[in-house]
Parts: structure tokens; sequence; C-alpha cells
């Protein structure tokens, strides 16, 4: 047997096609469906092998690898034992083992799902999807283990974001709604409702997995989720990060009194610059801003998320080979990291009796853009990226975030190995890595510059 890739006739999906196995038996050709639309350029791929087996089908969702082996297990399968009546029912169990169901062998011997006379409402399909990732029913794509909490926060975010669509609509939607319309209307109601390009991306990103595995499930029959153009691409984000000198700055100012801080805003003139008055200069208010930088300085020398950063305490340090190390599980993602412990780190530490303490994020961000102020770091913020983007201020771009691109860039400019930075910060590979590199023109020359020393005689 083998398989043909048969070209969509429906209007805007010419590119698209569906896969559909060819089965010489009895002496007759049967060529049947395999349920799953790829364009024509990742078929082109897959049958001349020039694909690498971990790089994603953007148009399915899944890697190339796994979209190998499905089409492999069919094949073996039908050449063992083909019984034309049973061909239809045999691909879904294959397609749902590889793709859906957590058990293989299990999702086997069940029934195929028999498509439903109506279609699901959207966000109730999602409840139940949540509910199965948080019980474990649910698990990682052709594995045991339970999905991140991230993950499952990210589409308990996207839930929400439905459900407010849903309310600025006036109707509830079903699975079956999903279209490139609705991904149209949808986009630019994320988009008036202040979700960035890459949030946005990310969210239809977790749709489209969701929306496969309904299709799968017969719960829908659309496929305008399969479209190449459903997910719209991400964008490079304009993040800034600090520099060494500018991590010192922070850690040297002098947030210990009213008078200090008024000191600060007199010296830079923030009265003039602040669209809003400036906070009472309350006790509390001074504590919890001197909270606020010691948090951020631990985050900027430690390299890890703020979910991670502001739970570091003393109990974490562990010594290997003499040298003192925090040793920290990771929350969105499980992952044990070992950190090199920074003096400073321990400094803080040891003025908080071990233990860092709790600051809520909203208070954390507003009160980090403060300190950015008090320091004057009141400039616009520049980057290379060639884009016409709104000019913001340097200071009311500092987030939580901040502080792990600024561990990145800078160990990365310090020519700290890769491997060494991605084993501290945790990333997941050398590209997700790249993506928190925030150096501009003048930095990549210097660094090109050191690189080819011995290369280029001056």
């Amino acid at each position: 047997m083998d398989y043909v890739f048969i070209k969509s006739q429906k209007k805007g999906c010419e590119h698209n096609g569906n896969i559909r196995a060819r089965v010489r038996y009895g002496g007759k050709v049967y060529k049947i469906s395999i349920g799953l639309m790829v364009t024509e350029h990742e078929w082109k791929k897959y049958k001349s092998l020039k694909y690498v087996s971990t790089a994603i089908m953007p148009s399915l969702g899944i890697k190339y690898a796994q979209f190998a082996n499905i089409l492999m297990q069919i094949k073996h399968k039908f050449e063992e034992d083909f019984v034309p009546s049973q061909a239809s029912s045999v691909i879904h169990h294959i397609v749902y083992a590889n793709i859906v169901s957590t058990n293989p062998s299990s999702a086997i011997l069940q029934p195929p799902v028999i498509a439903l006379r109506n279609s699901p409402f959207l966000t109730t399909y999602i409840s139940g999807y949540i509910a199965d990732l948080k019980s474990g029913t649910r698990t990682r794509q052709r594995r045991s283990t339970p999905v991140s909490t991230g993950y499952i926060n990210n589409i308990a975010a996207l839930l929400k974001n439905i459900e407010g669509y849903e309310v600025a609509l006036n109707r509830k939607l079903l699975l079956d709604d999903v279209s490139i319309q609705f991904q149209r209307h949808f986009m630019a109601y994320l988009r008036d409702t202040g979700h960035k390009p890459n949030t946005i991306s990310t969210r239809f990103g977790d749709l489209r997995t969701i929306m496969q595995v309904a299709y799968l499930e017969r719960k829908t029959t659309g496929i305008d989720h399969q479209s190449p153009h459903f997910v719209p691409c991400k964008e490079e984000a304009d993040e800034i990060f600090l520099k060494p000198e500018q991590i010192a700055q922070m850690t040297d100012l002098d947030l210990s009194s009213k008078e200090a801080i008024e000191d600060h805003i007199r010296r830079h003139r923030l009265m003039e610059k602040r669209k809003k008055p400036l906070p009472l200069m309350t006790h509390r208010f001074i504590r919890y801003l001197n909270y606020t930088r010691d948090i951020f300085i631990v985050g900027c020398l430690t390299g890890q998320r703020y979910s991670d950063y502001r739970r570091i305490n003393k109990r974490m340090l562990e010594s290997i080979n003499g040298k003192p190390f925090i040793r920290l599980v990771q929350q969105k993602t499980g992952k044990q990291v070992y950190i090199p412990l920074d003096r400073r780190v321990m400094n803080i530490l040891d003025r908080y009796e071990g233990s860092l303490p709790y600051v809520g994020a909203t208070t954390f961000r507003h009160h980090l853009r403060l300190i950015g102020e008090l320091l004057g770091w009141t400039h616009q913020a520049v980057f290379d990226t060639g884009s016409n983007h709104a000019c913001h201020r340097f200071c009311d771009m500092l987030t939580t975030h901040t502080a792990r691109r600024s561990f990145a860039t800078n160990a990365y400019s310090a020519g700290i190995a890769l491997a060494s930075i991605i084993a501290v910060t945790g990333h997941s590979s050398e590209r997700c890595f790249r993506t928190y590199i925030r150096l501009d023109t003048r930095e990549k020359a210097t660094m090109a510059a050191e690189n080819f020393k011995d290369f280029i005689h001056t």
C-alpha cells in the first residue's frame, strides 16, 4: 500500500489536502481517508524526507516524527490484515492513540466515537478538557506524564477569553463555530482587549490543539483550525534588560526613608514627568518598595521566572563539591535546576532571615516601575527591530520578566557557554533561549569583534 495527497477543492484551502491510504486488495484499489489535512508543502517535505523529525507541522500542531509514525502504523496494520469494512475504524483508532489518547493499547480496544448530531458548546468542551488535564485523564502527547501547570493555566486563560468574547457576542459558541471567520473576529477582540501579539498567537495555538482533539474525537466536523493561517505568527517582542551596571545601580539605590526618596524625586524632576501624583510615603509603602527592589535583584541574579525567584529561600541552599547552589524546582515546567549562589542573593536572604517577603504581583509591577523612575530611567527605550512601535519610557517597560531576560543576556554577553546558561534558566532548547537575548547593534558588534580577534588582523 501507499499514500496519496488529494488537494482540497474548497475555496481558500487550495494549498491544503487530505491524505488517503491507497490499498490494493482482492483485485480492487481502496482509497481511505486518514482524517488529517496537511498543506501540499508539508506533504512534499515528508515524501522527500527533507523534514526535521522534531519540527512541528503547523497544519496539525504535531511533530513530523509523530505524523510519520502514524502513517507507518497504518501501513503495517493494513499489510498485516486488511478488511475493507473495518479500514476507517482501524485508521481512527491509530490516529486517536497517537494524538489524543494517553494509552494507545487501551485506545485500540475502544469503538470509534460516533459523531454527535448537535455540536457541543465550545466552552463546555474546553472546561471538560481542563478537568481531564487536571485529573490526569489526558496527559502529554504519547506520554504517560501529566501536563505542566503552566499549560493548564494557559488553557484556563483561553477559556476566560472565549467566555468574554461570548459575552460581547451575546451568544454561546459551538465547536463547529470555530472557523476562519471566527478566527478573524476573535483575534480582533483579543487585540482590542489589550492582548499582545505573542499572547494572541499562544491562545490560537492552544485552541488549535483543542480543536484537533475534538475533531479526532468526532465532536466537530470543522477543519478550518487545520489551516496554516489559523494561528497568527509571533513577533519579536520589544523587551528591555538591565545591564550589570544598572543592576548595581538599583542595588545601591537608597530607599531607606521618605527624605531619601524625595531627594531622588527632586534630582530627576519626576513630578514634571509623571502623569499621576506620587503615592504617599508611608512607612508601609517604603517597606514594600524595598521588598520589591530586593526580590527583583534576586531575579536578575538567578535567571528564574517571577513565580520561582520570589520564593527562593535558605532551605533551597545546597553545597556541591564545596560550592554553594540554590536547588529549585520550577513551577511552570517541574524541572529541577541548580543555580550558582551569588553573594548578593545571600546578603538579601540574610536581610530577611532566610525567606523573601511576599509582595502581590500588581503591587510589585507598580513599585518596580516607580523604582525605575527614582533611578532616572525615564529615557525612551530604543530597539533594533526596524519596526515603528510606539515609544515608551525605559522605566515603564520594566516587568517581572525583565529579571530573567537580564540574567540570560548578561550571562551570554559575558561569554558563558549556552549549555551552562540553559542549565540554570531551565529553557527547553537553545532556540527558546535565544529569544531571551536582548543585545543592541553596538553590543553585538563588540561581541563579534571579540570573537574575530584571532581571525582579523588590525
